[in-house]
């Protein structure tokens, strides 16, 4: 008769991956980019500086060809997924360009979508 605790060949050999897909999922939860994380990407990739005053709130600014700019900030959404987050905001500039930010953060880095 044959105990039903014992493991097979099988189960002994897959343990090893599934272990690495949780060590590799936990490491994504840790590592998914914050907030203040994306306000970072957008002033290096987009020139879009967040600031945040007491009395004024949050302003946005935006320096492209060494020329500041201010900017209304209209919508943004963020879903957080646990392993990674998209980003996207919209902002429009005083002259009514419209100016859309879409992102990905995964590993404590962010893509362009």
């Amino acid at each position: 008769m044959k105990s039903s605790f014992s493991y097979g060949p099988n189960m002994i050999r897959k343990l090893p991956v599934v272990m690495g897909l949780v060590i590799l999922v936990v490491i994504m939860i840790i590592t998914n980019p914050t907030r203040p994380d994306f306000y970072k990407w957008l002033e290096s990739e987009h020139g879009i500086h967040v600031s945040y005053d007491v009395n004024a709130g949050t302003t946005y600014t935006q320096i492209t060809n060494g020329e500041e700019k201010s900017l209304i900030f209209r919508s943004g959404h963020i879903q957080h997924v646990g392993i990674f987050t998209t980003y996207d905001d919209l902002f429009t500039d005083v002259e009514g360009n419209e100016i859309k930010i879409k992102a990905v953060g995964i590993l404590n880095m962010f893509f362009k979508r």
